[in-house]
């Protein structure tokens, strides 16, 4: 053969080579980035996470929570000391890459887990080409120091422990595919156990159904494990709104002075005691109360109770509601309950105010929607004639009556019952309260001046419609719905602790923060799910 014929059968062989070369490159290369962009950073969180914030875009997600107004003013929730250092430092990390983090690493799971503190979570990246240099040098750069990092052998794994200059340690788990991060090195042994046995919350099929419907176009999605309750045991005095069972899923959203969680609950456990199942056995109710809440109303809810014997079962599954159960109590509340069933409309209206002279002091009254009001006063006079005295040594409190605008209302004394309690949360009343009837509602009370006061300001027309905020906190929610809820947090933190339980213990732990806001919930039920919306409203300074 000819020698340039031999010349062109190499040279041809050697790209041929070389082309093969280049392209098993790429695919490896591509693969690479496609098995990182795919990482599911779910296979690293440990069962015993009580909380998630998941966003796909940090940066964007961080920028809003700049925007916020409350932000604008230096407040903020630091509930996690991990996302304020982050939020603190991600823009001098920004600055260190040309073209801004990579799709990876906008990437951001955080999980929370008990006991509840700021430093007791796990920080989760995904990691692209490139990141994990950027991350281990920004990290090595502000974690200044006059003690060195040390290096942990955990299951094969390694830990870094890297000390902070604030006297803090952080505790990192490295790959070329993720990053998780901790100020407990417990946590991140946590991690690894469920990375290297599979065991990871994305197998719990609870969850696993919660988070399979989530949208990526949004800033944050939050899921919550909720507290509940086996039947047959009591609780431990947990607030009743926090005790929803199962996971629940909450999409964020944030606009100037207003946050919102849109959530979704499908726990449907019928051998728990929860708030989500009390409130399936419901028919919704409409239209919202504020025409019959005094305009001093700082807190008030409203429930559906069609089914009260669902609701009372759970309500009564509290402690604090029956601590102080007897016999002669138990026998009470019987009573009162196959009163309220007989009588009483399908919803229930709780609301806290302040009198019209004074803002120091509180009222709180409870009410229902009357069927037949003359039979049912008539019946209800009947039932305390014929109650039993009570062996003790509280004085028995006499019947009143309240004069307004031409009409007498008169003040019924109930026998001690733990309805009232149930139903509210609240416990000052010792028991013993007063009930009215007022325009085809029961009204009952602690006591007689939350009645009268009650009277008198809707009897003139000084209700909450039309009221600011009010209006602002039920522009975003349903005429139709089994709950809601709104609460001035910057009045319901420096009420007695007899009021503590009205809202989960969550917002009074951090209420230098939302003392600031107002809180408007509601629950809708359809098809056995339950919807949760939340509506967070920033009053200002």
């Amino acid at each position: 053969m000819k020698l340039h014929i031999w010349v062109k059968i190499i040279l041809f062989t050697l790209i041929l080579v070389f082309c093969l070369g280049i392209g098993t490159y790429s695919y490896r290369r591509l693969s690479a980035v496609e098995q990182t962009e795919n990482f599911d950073l779910y296979t690293l969180v440990p069962v015993s996470t009580t909380a998630i914030l998941e966003t796909d875009h940090m940066v964007g997600f961080i920028q809003e929570v700049n925007d916020l107004s409350c932000s604008r003013e230096d407040r903020f929730l630091f509930i996690s000391k991990l996302f304020s250092y982050l939020k603190l430092h991600l823009h001098t990390l920004v600055e260190q890459t040309p073209h801004g983090l990579s799709k990876q690493m906008n990437k951001l799971l955080i999980s929370f887990h008990a006991p509840d503190n700021d430093r007791n979570q796990v920080l989760y990246c995904t990691l692209g080409n490139g990141d994990y240099e950027l991350v281990e040098r920004f990290i090595k750069e502000y974690c200044i120091s006059t003690f060195p990092s040390k290096i942990f052998d955990y299951k094969g794994q390694e830990i870094r422990i890297y000390p902070m200059p604030d006297n803090n340690f952080l505790a990192c788990y490295f790959t070329t595919q993720f990053i998780a991060i901790s100020y407990q090195k417990k946590l991140i042994e946590e991690v690894i156990d469920a990375r290297l046995s599979g065991e990871s919350l994305i197998n719990d099929k609870t969850f696993e159904r919660v988070h399979a419907g989530r949208r990526t176009n949004i800033p944050a999605t939050i899921y919550v494990r909720m507290h509940s309750v086996d039947l047959g045991k009591t609780t431990d005095g947990i607030p009743s709104q926090s005790q929803l069972g199962g996971w629940t899923e909450f999409d964020m959203k944030m606009n100037g002075d207003v946050i919102y969680f849109s959530g979704v609950s499908h726990e449907n456990d019928s051998t728990t005691i929860s708030f989500t199942n009390a409130l399936r056995c419901q028919e919704p109710v409409e239209g919202f109360p504020g025409d019959i809440l005094p305009a001093s109303t700082f807190f008030f809810n409203k429930w559906a109770v069609s089914d009260l014997h669902a609701m009372f079962r759970f309500t009564s599954s509290h402690e604090y509601a029956t601590a102080t159960y007897s016999n002669y109590i138990r026998e009470r509340d019987e009573e009162m309950l196959s009163f309220f069933m007989e009588y009483a409309g399908d919803n229930l209206v709780t609301s806290l105010f302040h009198p019209a002279d004074t803002l120091e002091q509180l009222c709180a009254v409870m009410s229902f929607p009357v069927q037949d009001v003359t039979q049912a006063e008539r019946r209800l006079r009947n039932l305390i004639q014929t109650t039993p005295a009570e062996d003790t040594s509280l004085p028995a409190k006499p019947r009143e009556y309240y004069h307004s605008l031409g009409w007498t209302y008169t003040f019924y004394p109930l026998p001690r019952n733990t309805l009232f309690t149930q139903l509210t949360g609240i416990t000052e009343s010792a028991l013993h309260t007063y009930a009215a009837f007022y325009k085809g509602r029961l009204l009952i009370a602690p006591d007689t001046e939350s009645l009268s006061s009650y009277i008198h300001f809707l009897d003139r027309g000084e209700i909450l419609d039309d009221t600011p905020a009010y209006e602002e906190g039920i522009s975003s929610l349903s005429a139709t719905y089994n709950f809601m809820q709104m609460v001035d947090f910057g009045d319901i933190f420096i009420q007695p602790e007899n009021y503590v339980r009205l809202v989960p213990n969550f917002f009074f732990r951090n209420q230098d923060f939302f003392r600031h806001f107002i809180l408007a919930t509601q629950f809708t039920c359809s098809n056995g799910v339950i919807y949760p919306n939340i509506v967070l409203i920033y009053k200002g300074s």
